[in-house]
């Protein structure tokens, strides 16, 4: 038969085809990549994986090797924060003219000098005084100052000067109110008195007769606005004129700066009033105010 006309049996082989096709075939599905998992459960995985029993890529051993470490170093910087205090309060206490005094003297200075305190509006941290014209609900205002008036009484065995009513109970309260004023504890503070002959403007006429009369500190209270001094009535210094011995100061660690009492009265009830008290000093003045509110008694 001629070459032209001979059929290939189909079983045979094509040279150069059918083996490698098939090897071809073979190699594809071998480096086909498997599906790719979802998020969560990858996550799950990486929190905790069962194969090699590890938490977050790290076998139990290893985490506790870490917080151990964590531990220890915690410990380290404490340890070193500590004796740095102890050791940087230790030479200020010995370089330093150092003193402890009371947390309740440590009170700050004033924008104008140095501050002061009224008692009771300084109970609360609140500047007012406002009750209605009950024993009731005026009582805590009268337990504040025999609070503090006990506490001189076992540090003094006399306190001066004499307050009058406004050093023994029920301190005014409720028709003609006491408040008791003081200097703030301030160790190494000290002020001169306004000389006699001063040529300031703006100290009060009171103030300027008591320049005549003695060198002193002395306070002065009003209201603050006009419409206050209309209706504060009439206020009453223990001991008058109100002043401060400058002598007394600076204050030590033990001893304690003077009371001045002041007792308010034939003032408007029902009407809310503001007080300031100043402290005039040659260089400066201190101020303080509060409120003062008082209705009628409930019938």
């Amino acid at each position: 038969m001629d070459r032209k006309f001979r059929v290939k049996h189909p079983s045979l082989p094509v040279p150069g085809s059918s083996k490698k096709h098939g090897a071809s075939r073979i190699d594809d599905s071998q480096n086909v990549e498997p599906p790719a998992k979802p998020w969560i459960k990858r996550c799950g995985r990486y929190m905790y994986n069962k194969e090699n029993n590890q938490f977050c890529g790290r076998t139990c051993k290893s985490w506790l090797y870490i917080i151990v470490y964590a531990i220890m170093y915690i410990i380290f910087l404490s340890t070193y924060t500590l004796f740095f205090l102890y050791g940087s309060l230790y030479i200020i206490k010995y370089v330093d003219d150092y003193q402890f005094i009371e947390k309740v003297e440590l009170l700050t200075y004033s924008t104008d000098g140095i501050g002061l305190s009224a008692t009771p509006t300084s109970l609360n941290a609140k500047p007012l005084i406002w009750y209605r014209n009950d024993p009731e609900d005026y009582q805590k205002y009268v337990n504040g100052l025999e609070n503090l008036l006990s506490k001189r009484r076992k540090r003094e065995a006399v306190i001066s000067p004499d307050l009058g009513p406004c050093g023994k109970t029920p301190f005014g309260y409720g028709d003609n109110p006491c408040v008791i004023l003081r200097i703030n504890k301030q160790l190494k503070w000290s002020a001169k008195p306004i000389n006699a002959n001063s040529s300031r403007k703006d100290i009060p006429s009171k103030v300027q007769k008591w320049l005549k009369l003695e060198q002193k500190l002395w306070l002065h209270c009003d209201g603050y606005h006009s419409y206050d001094k209309e209706h504060i009535g009439k206020i009453t210094y223990y001991p008058d004129p109100p002043g401060f011995d400058p002598d007394t100061f600076p204050l030590d660690k033990n001893s304690h700066s003077p009371l001045i009492g002041i007792q308010i009265s034939e003032f408007t009830l029902g009407v809310s009033l503001a007080v300031q008290c100043k402290l005039w000093y040659e260089g400066g003045a201190s101020t303080i105010e509060f409120l003062l509110y008082v209705t009628p008694r409930r019938i």
